[in-house]
């Protein structure tokens, strides 16, 4: 027999900006380098890892986002070739203006590292510093309904909302370079949940919401965590 769901979870709530950040795809090298319009997993793995100065256990955590940014834009970076011989290679590098990341962290155990990181906090690449603006230990709410935008979905999400956006990220990195890859669905609009009109929203499970976070027609946002493995 299955447990009951619990009805409320402590979270850290962490609210991080910068001026600018990129997620690169694999597999470019040259010409145009393409950003994701959401920070992998494995992006966030290595914010907590630069927070608390170690690798941490990945099993231990779960997470969830709520990322927005003003304006995407080029510019001109380049990269070393040594094959066939040392030059440098110019290309063109899309990046994400005025970021701003809202991270959802259990356990809430790890808000000291948030308060007092040991190596500078970067999203991105490693020059994309970001300033920490709000930390708070806050309480999510079970509900059945909630509103999504600006948020990282599971792939099996993805025919409950409307205009989302496949994607292939990795999930974790480990010490060897070597990703594990995870399909996912990157929401940016807003939309309510369960679709008023889906038919199968009776089969729904009832999701977590922010307390503190805007409403919306009287919905609160919802969160979706995730896990490393």
């Amino acid at each position: 027999m299955s447990q009951p769901l619990a009805d409320k979870l402590r979270v850290i709530k962490v609210v991080m900006a910068g001026p600018v950040t990129s997620f690169r795809y694999p597999h470019f090298v040259q010409g145009v380098h393409p950003t994701y319009e959401m920070p992998p997993p494995s992006t966030i793995y290595g914010l907590i890892c630069a927070a608390t100065g170690v690798f941490e256990p990945r099993e231990t955590f779960e997470f969830g986002v709520h990322f927005t940014y003003e304006a995407k834009f080029r510019d001109l970076e380049h990269i070393h070739l040594e094959v066939p011989y040392q030059q440098a290679n110019p290309f063109l590098r899309e990046l994400l203006f005025n970021p701003r990341l809202t991270l959802y962290l259990t356990p809430e155990a790890y808000v000291e590292a948030f308060e007092r990181p040991r190596y500078p906090l970067a999203l991105g690449r490693s020059q994309d510093l970001m300033s920490r603006t709000e930390i708070d230990v806050i309480t999510l709410e079970r509900a059945d309904s909630a509103y999504f935008e600006h948020t990282l979905l599971p792939a099996e999400y993805a025919p409950r909302f409307r205009r989302t956006i496949a994607a292939t990220m990795a999930r974790f990195i480990d010490r060897h370079r070597r990703p594990t890859w995870g399909q996912y669905a990157i929401l940016k609009d807003r939309v309510e949940y369960p679709d008023p009109e889906d038919p199968f929203r009776a089969t729904y499970e009832g999701v977590w919401v922010d307390p503190r976070a805007p409403t919306h027609h009287g919905l609160g946002r919802g969160v979706i965590l995730h896990r490393f493995v």
